[in-house]
């Protein structure tokens, strides 16, 4: 398994090598060009796949041969998350809701609903701002803490689940997840519902991926996803999945 630790090791050592096997010689400049262009792209595939794990651990499914399954919405609340709450009522299906933290305000009723209807609610960060990934370590405690101290205020209770914005982790963000002991969440069904238009598409696209112990990505901020969720469902049952909530899947607690 790929480690930044051990990645960042062996470039050093890649990158001194000519000069230890000939200390008068000048290595050509390819040879560095080659290295440093290799280490990057590894850098770049570690930090944008959560599931290689290659700066923190992160939980991407369920550790089983049942036909069980998790549903996870990110970014909310959002315009599609009462709709789809909704729908999971009337299915008496369970879900785990990754918030912002400031999409909370003046959605606080929203997110006591969720825990009502035995829904589970994690953090998302405070602000998931496009330039989030440049913050030092002190920089993510503070986002998680802001949200967890907001989600505490409405709930009376501290979410132990956090999932990085954009799904992006750094060594920065590996040491702030160690710092407050939470668990990392991934998954291994991205539905791309944020990016590809077509419903069916991103239906089609869950359907090839499923299997025991999926954790499936979806998103309460995309107008119409309610319509696809409800098709997912109906998917699943057709071919005997079981809806599960993520602490169950999993076998963490959700909240401290």
């Amino acid at each position: 398994m790929l480690r930044h630790r051990y990645i960042v090791i062996l470039f050093v050592f890649l990158m001194v090598l000519p000069f230890l096997v000939d200390y008068f010689s000048k290595p050509p400049l390819l040879y560095f060009v080659v290295v440093t262009f290799v280490f990057l792209s590894i850098e770049f595939y570690g930090a944008y796949v959560i599931d290689s794990k290659f700066h923190l651990k992160a939980i991407c499914k369920g550790e089983t041969s049942e036909k069980v399954v998790a549903l996870t919405f990110d970014d909310g609340p959002g315009i599609e998350t009462l709709a789809i709450l909704d729908l999971l009522k009337e299915n008496t299906t369970p879900a785990t809701f990754f918030c912002i933290g400031t999409k909370i305000k003046n959605h606080e009723t929203i997110l006591k609903r969720m825990d009502a209807e035995g829904h589970t609610i994690g953090n998302h960060s405070f602000h998931h701002g496009f330039f989030i990934d440049f913050k030092m370590t002190s920089g993510f405690v503070k986002e998680i803490n802001e949200t967890n101290s907001v989600i505490k205020s409405v709930l009376g209770k501290t979410p132990n689940f956090f999932r990085p914005p954009y799904g992006v982790t750094t060594p920065a963000l590996a040491r702030a997840v160690k710092k407050l002991d939470l668990y990392t969440i991934g998954w291994n069904i991205r539905s791309l519902d944020t990016s590809i238009n077509d419903k069916n598409t991103v239906l089609q696209r869950i359907k090839a991926r499923l299997k025991p112990g999926s954790i499936i990505l979806l998103h309460d901020t995309i107008e119409g996803n309610a319509i696809m969720v409800k098709d997912i469902l109906d998917y699943l049952k057709e071919q005997q999945y079981q809806v599960v909530s993520l602490e169950t899947l999993i076998n963490k607690k959700a909240y401290v």
